[in-house]
């Protein structure tokens, strides 16, 4: 038999996993920055020329710091699922707390797309300005 390479201790998996969540949510979230606050606005498909710059300024810190929360989470919920009992009492409050945050990240991460589903709503609503 050939000889096996030593498995990399757990927190190195931990830190690379929740690093390929911070980039994965932070790509979803340029993707969804570009898409509705330049692409969408370009094509007048929603009015945004006096609204972008806020949009843009709001979204950054929410965007990143969503893809931080969702990153630590997801180490949580895999640190609660490896290391803690079935039977550990804190064990489905941890992941609960886990859960909210990591929707609390998903929040901010969608708020571009968020803001876009508004103005189609108040669009729909109010009607096509001529």
């Amino acid at each position: 038999m050939a000889p096996t390479k030593p498995k990399p201790p757990v927190q190195v998996i931990d830190s690379f996993l929740t690093q390929q969540d911070i980039l994965s949510a932070l790509v979803v979230w340029v993707i969804l920055e570009g898409f509705s606050f330049i692409l969408l606005p370009n094509f007048t498909l929603i009015s945004g020329e006096n609204k972008t710059l806020t949009w843009v300024l709001i979204s950054a810190p929410l965007g990143i710091i969503g893809s931080i929360i969702i990153g630590l989470c997801s180490s949580w919920l895999q640190y609660c699922h490896v290391r803690l009992h079935k039977t550990d009492p804190k064990k489905k409050f941890l992941v609960a707390f886990a859960n909210i945050g990591s929707w609390l990240g998903l929040a901010g991460i969608g708020f571009p797309l968020i803001m876009v589903g508004l103005e189609f709503w108040l669009l729909i609503i109010h009607g096509i300005d001529s």
